[in-house]
């Protein structure tokens, strides 16, 4: 798997935390959103995986710097707000890897969690409206790893049109991706079909989350609860959009696109667990509200938010959102809340301790 282009990250990179917190706009965000994109490189130098020079970030150091960059942001309005939106999205790749020793950086960086966007250097490209070039490009950055035939891409993207109508097809879509790359030699064609290929590493955000992902988990597994926060934090923030919508033009990506929700969905489930199992109640309830919008009949997610609100001394909020429960159940499935819910939405009118 390739990995950021972040190189390892030590303390001294960590500014104080009055220069990151201060107004700063962009700057500062960028600087707090670095610091979190390299807490898995501290990590893994803990583990025993890399070696530095210096003291490396801790966990606990990279969810201050995700504190400082929300700090830096507009408070948002109502009370309620901050609880709905999803975590902001990480610094662009590009912002990133400036940053990074120059053996890491990478040539191609590439964002598709968040709209595809894509740098080359440190340069923006590419202007693809939706459509099959777009959903070409996006499928042979993940499967670059080896060329894919011609006549797969064919029958992937065309598969009702002749040989001959879906070649020419696939002549002209591989012509439009080339000129927005603005390097024609990303694109190679060999006898055993079409790969992207770079001189030096590529940057994937889906990558980057599947990684952040499998971290946590590991993490979580072996009890390293202030890692595993760490790292379901960063892939969270990577995943700020699904990879695609179910347009015709992308269903040769929805099977990938689902998998990668459906990891987001683990990795809040476990996000928001360990939060309010550190009583972190109001990073819980962040975290919770977004991973409800995933599944809004997600019962537990419900009574997660409810135990949260009692605990912050917010009791009608509780039972305002066991009501939202009830309503949602009965909409979507036809059914009524388990007598788990049930039993602590009376808890909670009761007033006993949650």
């Amino acid at each position: 798997m390739t990995q950021a282009p972040t190189g390892p990250l030590t303390a001294t990179t960590l500014s104080p935390a009055s220069d990151l917190a201060a107004p700063g706009g962009l700057a500062n965000i960028l600087a707090a959103t670095r610091l979190l994109l390299g807490a898995w490189d501290a990590t893994l130098n803990q583990w025993g995986s890399t070696a530095t020079s210096g003291p490396v970030l801790t966990p606990e150091q990279a969810l201050q710097a995700q504190a400082l960059r929300r700090a830096a942001l507009p408070a948002s309005d109502g009370a309620d707000a901050a609880f709905r939106h999803a975590p902001d999205a990480a610094s662009p790749p590009a912002q990133a890897h400036a940053q990074a020793a120059p053996a890491a950086q990478a040539t191609l960086s590439v964002q598709m969690l968040d709209g595809l966007q894509i740098w080359v250097g440190s340069s923006q490209v590419l202007d693809l409206p939706r459509g099959k070039a777009r959903a070409l490009l996006m499928y042979l950055l993940l499967h670059r790893r080896r060329p894919t035939s011609r006549a797969r891409l064919c029958t992937l993207f065309w598969p009702e049109a002749d040989a001959a109508a879906a070649r020419n097809n696939l002549n002209v879509i591989l012509h439009r991706v080339r000129r927005q790359l603005h390097d024609p030699g990303l694109l190679q064609c060999s006898d055993d079909g079409y790969q992207i290929v770079t001189a030096g590493e590529i940057w994937l955000d889906v990558e980057q989350f599947e990684l952040q992902a499998n971290l946590g988990e590991q993490a979580d597994i072996a009890g390293l609860t202030a890692q595993a926060i760490a790292h379901y934090e960063v892939a969270a923030t990577l995943y700020r959009t699904d990879l695609v919508d179910e347009s015709e033009h992308e269903r040769v990506l929805i099977a990938r696109s689902q998998l990668l929700r459906d990891q987001l969905n683990q990795v809040l489930g476990r996000l928001s667990g360990l939060r309010e199992d550190r009583s972190d109640l109001h990073g819980c309830l962040r975290t919770t509200q977004r991973h409800l919008g995933l599944d809004e009949c997600n019962e537990a997610a419900h009574r997660r938010l409810m135990r949260c609100y009692a605990r912050l001394g917010q009791p009608q909020l509780a039972e305002r959102q066991y009501r939202q429960c009830v309503a949602t159940l009965r909409r979507q499935l036809g059914l009524n809340p388990d007598a788990e819910t049930t039993e602590l939405y009376r808890r909670i009118t009761r007033r006993e301790s949650i």
